[in-house]
């Protein structure tokens, strides 16, 4: 059965074990999130793995949910699913993560203990998109502008001629 993460874990120790985490948090409870959101109604599901690689704590973090935002173009609710997964090492202080391969991802865990649900909601901020718009094609405003195009009436450009007739007018030498 899947934790809510809420509760603050030995990393190192659960890492010596190779331990998997498999984590159910409520969208409500990612405090960095749910203000974005439109409901907080749902989970967010993820996984992390925990080991040691390089000399660190690794956490390998995958996250997904579906959130309600709000369609920067058209304005109305929408839903967006939302995934994704990094390496994070895991370090007990910002001197440390300097020392970090380039290949991983960091977080702090103060005496070697972290929130997992940290993690899914760091990896959900990650994959949300800074302007939400519905898919092209679905979006309502797009349909709007449709309409207004075709209801247009034809342009007119009083200008487009007056080269024709600057020309037979200029005499010829």
């Amino acid at each position: 059965m899947p934790e809510d993460g809420s509760r603050l874990c030995n990393v190192a120790a659960l890492a010596d074990e190779g331990r998997q985490v498999d984590l159910a948090v409520p969208l409500a409870r990612l405090a960095r999130i749910a203000p974005l959101l439109l409901s907080t109604e749902g989970m967010a599901q993820g996984a992390v793995v925990l080991g040691h690689e390089q000399g660190c704590t690794v956490a390998d973090v995958t996250a997904q949910a579906t959130v309600s935002l709000q369609c920067q173009r058209c304005l109305q609710p929408m839903s967006l699913p939302l995934a994704g997964s990094s390496r994070v090492a895991l370090v007990e202080s910002e001197a440390l993560a300097a020392e970090v391969p380039p290949e991983f991802e960091t977080a702090l865990a103060p005496d070697g203990r972290l929130r997992l649900a940290d993690l899914i909601e760091e990896e959900l901020l990650l994959a949300l998109p800074p302007a939400p718009r519905h898919p092209a094609g679905q979006c309502p405003a797009d349909a709007a502008v449709e309409k207004t195009v075709e209801s247009a009436e034809p342009t007119q450009r009083p200008f487009a001629s007056l080269g024709d007739l600057l020309k037979s007018q200029r005499p010829k030498s």
